[in-house]
């Protein structure tokens, strides 16, 4: 019995009200529109400029986390907070494109990757077209997931003329897929509370190593590989966010299709400044992971990219005593400020940015 774990066609470009509750950021307007997709969805997008501003303003365009949900701001979510105090500081236009669940296309627990990454690019595209925008520099900031989504949307920008003033991610790497699920093993096995030794955890990790090679690289679905082996069916039960249906909200494709894609090729195409940064404590990405983005970016443009570590940082920019706390996410206070600064002093000595 399974257990589950809970842990270029045509574009049209629309205004009007928001399908869910309108944002709220002192000091800013947030503009919204709706963009209708090559694949016939329709996306709701959020455009911020200060307060009463009308001039045109280069973008940054944000790629989303692996989880659902608006991304409108909200009080009281670091992740919001950062949007929020970028669209108040950093001179840009924050652009953000919604999953299509939100109107009418499909949901999130079936959208797969390669449909949701068209559906960025088509959406995106067409907002560089706004007035709003002055799409002569380019800016992309990825967060966690998404910092996989921003390596590969700058390069199809930059395939497609556009210039890039710079490329920013946090909370994700420039390995494999497969590698970057290995180390959510690891870091599950190692630091999740229970008695197993380090012997068993040797025998245990080959084990998910098989289980998700078989289900990421050769595509198979979980309950296949389950039918391997009785270790292969503990594995299947033991897969941290893995459901019956869906692995972390997402439908199994999504991460097959990810596994796939080749990070570090698109990096070596990204003709751009980045900016890399990782917080110690993270409770999913490793440190490697993200100092290949940089190591590799330095090797073929020398001094364009910056590596930063937030020492006793989470995934999700809360501050931790031990990384033990963090893995349990307990007695994390908010430490979203200091990320927002580090971006904005990054922005202000490398790229010169409209204000």
């Amino acid at each position: 019995m399974f257990r589950a774990l809970v842990l270029p066609a045509a574009l049209l470009l629309s205004f009007g009200s928001s399908a869910a509750e309108e944002e709220s950021i002192p000091g800013v307007d947030s503009h919204y529109e709706t963009v209708e997709v090559s694949s016939g969805a329709s996306l709701q997008t959020i455009v911020t400029a200060p307060e009463g501003d009308t001039a045109a303003r280069y973008p940054l365009l944000f790629t989303q986390w692996v989880s659902c949900g608006s991304l409108a701001y909200r009080e009281g979510s670091n992740s919001r907070e950062i949007l929020a105090a970028l669209a108040r500081e950093s001179g840009l236009a924050l652009v953000r494109v919604e999953r299509s669940a939100l109107l009418d296309g499909p949901a999130c627990a079936e959208l797969d990757f390669d449909t949701e990454f068209a559906h960025y690019v088509d959406a995106f595209t067409a907002l560089l077209e706004s007035p709003r925008i002055d799409s002569s520099r380019v800016f992309v900031y990825g967060s966690s997931l998404g910092s996989n989504t921003a390596a590969l949307l700058a390069r199809e920008l930059g395939r497609r003329g556009h210039t890039l003033g710079g490329v920013i991610v946090s909370g994700g790497g420039g390995v494999t897929y497969l590698e970057r699920m290995l180390a959510f093993e690891r870091h599950y096995l190692e630091r999740r509370p229970g008695d197993a030794t380090p012997a068993a955890r040797h025998r245990e990790f080959l084990d998910r190593t098989r289980f998700n090679y078989e289900y990421l690289v050769n595509r198979r679905h979980p309950d296949a590989v389950a039918e391997d082996s009785d270790a292969m069916a503990r594995v299947r039960n033991d897969i941290l966010g893995m459901s019956a249906t869906d692995h972390y909200g997402r439908p199994f494709a999504w991460h097959q299709q990810l596994a796939e894609k080749n990070f570090l090729a698109a990096w070596a195409e990204v003709d751009a400044p980045v900016l890399v940064i990782f917080n110690e404590f993270d409770q999913f990405e490793s440190r490697h992971g993200h100092a290949l983005i940089a190591d590799t970016v330095n090797r073929l443009r020398p001094g364009t990219a910056t590596f930063v570590e937030r020492a006793g940082i989470g995934h999700s920019d809360n501050r931790y005593p031990s990384v033990e706390s963090a893995y349990a996410f307990e007695d994390g206070e908010p430490a979203w400020r200091d990320s927002v600064d580090i971006m904005l002093r990054w922005l202000g000595e490398r790229s010169p940015v409209r204000r």
